[in-house]
């Protein structure tokens, strides 16, 4: 253990492949608690993760001092209109405690920022040109408030979209899956997530892991869950609740796209939180709202015996989000004006890449796959991948072939995704791999820089168990005592 503040402790996981611990935040309390822990345990590593985001999307000071003004106003004027109260008082938590124990002031401004990020679209130049046409006049308005008159015109803006562009903020190539029933060892629940986007930026610098362990303002204990992230991440890439609800994110492009909606990584979040089950977990996303085209995984892992379907996938855009359980025939579609199956639903599995089946979603998507293109040739994996397992009876999914497809997934830069000759040039940077029957996680990073780098789903997956971390008993009585003091 490497420190401990309010009855929450940090941990390291150390591990060859490694140079640098992940850690573990183990937090408890209310909101603005837990947010006062984490500015407490990563004040340096927040301002540090931010701008080295920063200096490697945008050398340029000036389009970075634009490009903050951008996300402020996203942030601002959209984002934060849609968050709940609890997260803003949580980043005022984090505010707090990275100023008073780190020394690090406006913190909680890193961290919107950062969560701006994470929610811009794959294609940025692209999407962001749809974006503008509805709220550049907000933005003006915003800047001259801000006194930015100097710096902002809408080329000005153009312009750190195209550097933008040519960095190493190139679409969201991920991936996530859902295998469950005759498919795996016992019938268990087998969910993994690849982030293909950020890679060698230093983001993943600090690798980080949080269990949360809310509690609302009236006392009342909210769901345990875990988040994958990095240093000054809010939210969640991906992430699993006491209850088995897991939850991934990909990018699907679409041409319908606002700011004005509930930033995925924090609803997400919110979903563990508030959900037991897949009913309410549906439930919660619904009454919620979109943002930019995205497909998302939400499954029920202790609900497989119970209900029809314990997991979906989310083709979402602005106000539009079709449902897909497994083996629905809505997925399967051929190529325009072939007879080239784009679509293969299957039992007891659900799995996206990054594009849409629904075809309201098809319709908006900012381009149209073909069928060799990268998104498409990673969904074939999957199917292929689960197809193999099933058809050949050698054996049921387990850890490790649920571990071994993730990994195939993560995107490698080579047209061979079971090689990692050339795992420096991947675009994979976080890949994980969720047992909620046995409480475990497998969590891999990128590691190292340049020619050194190796891209995450070629590192090593480092097993965590999530039962010393997220009983219920356990994290009762840190609060317990905690109240008490």
């Amino acid at each position: 253990m490497n420190d401990n503040k309010n009855q929450s402790q940090l941990y390291e996981y150390i591990s060859f492949g490694y140079e640098k611990p992940i850690y573990l935040a183990n937090i408890s309390g209310t909101h603005y608690e837990m947010g006062y822990v984490y500015g407490a345990f990563f004040s340096n590593a927040i301002l540090e993760t931010y701008q080295n985001l920063m200096d490697s999307l945008l050398p340029n000071r000036e389009h970075q001092d634009l490009f903050a003004l951008f996300l402020d106003w996203q942030f601002k004027d959209y984002l934060s209109k849609q968050l709940p109260s609890e997260y803003v008082d949580e980043m005022n938590g984090i505010k707090d405690g990275a100023n008073q124990v780190g020394q690090i002031p406006d913190s909680d401004i890193y961290v919107a920022r950062i969560m701006a990020i994470a929610n811009l679209p794959g294609d940025v130049f692209t999407n962001i040109e749809y974006l503008l046409e509805n709220e550049f006049g907000t933005l003006l308005e915003f800047a001259f408030k801000k006194d930015w008159k100097d710096i902002i015109s809408s080329e000005k803006i153009t312009q750190v979209m195209k550097s933008l562009k040519s960095s190493n903020l190139q679409g969201w190539q991920c991936s996530h899956f859902s295998v469950f029933g005759n498919r795996t060892v016992n019938g268990d629940v087998f969910n993994g997530r690849n982030l293909d986007w950020f890679p060698d930026t230093g983001i993943a610098q600090y690798k980080v892991l949080v269990v949360y362990h809310p509690i609302d303002q009236n006392g009342v204990a909210k769901y345990s869950h875990v988040s994958v992230g990095f240093a000054g991440m809010l939210g969640v890439l991906t992430g699993i609740s006491e209850h088995g609800i897991f939850v991934a994110e990909s990018g699907s492009d679409s041409k319908l796209v606002t700011f004005d909606g509930f930033a995925w990584t924090v609803r997400l979040r919110y979903i563990m939180e508030n959900a037991a089950n897949i009913e309410e977990a549906l439930n919660l996303w619904a009454a919620t709202n979109n943002t930019f085209g995205m497909n998302h995984m939400i499954s029920s892992a202790f609900e497989v015996d119970s209900v029809e379907h314990p997991a979906f996938a989310l083709e979402t855009m602005k106000g539009y989000t079709a449902y897909f359980p497994d083996n629905d025939p809505a997925e399967q579609f051929y190529y325009e004006n072939t007879d080239i199956q784009m679509g293969y639903p299957i039992k007891q599995a659900v799995y996206r890449t990054n594009h849409g089946y629904d075809p309201y979603i098809r319709k908006e998507q900012a381009y149209a796959p073909k069928p060799t293109d990268d998104t498409m040739v990673r969904y074939f994996l999957f199917h292929d991948n689960f197809e193999y397992y099933q058809q050949t009876k050698t054996n049921a999914i387990d850890d490790l072939e649920a571990v071994n497809i993730t990994s195939i997934l993560g995107t490698k830069n080579t047209t061979d995704f079971y090689s990692c000759e050339r795992a420096w040039n991947g675009g994979n940077v976080v890949s994980a791999t969720f047992h909620a029957q046995t409480s475990t996680m497998y969590i891999a990073y990128e590691e190292g820089f340049g020619r050194q780098r190796i891209c995450a789903c070629c590192n090593v997956y480092v097993k965590i168990d999530l039962a010393l971390f997220l009983s219920k008993q356990y994290w009762l009585l840190l609060v317990t005592i905690n109240r008490k003091k």
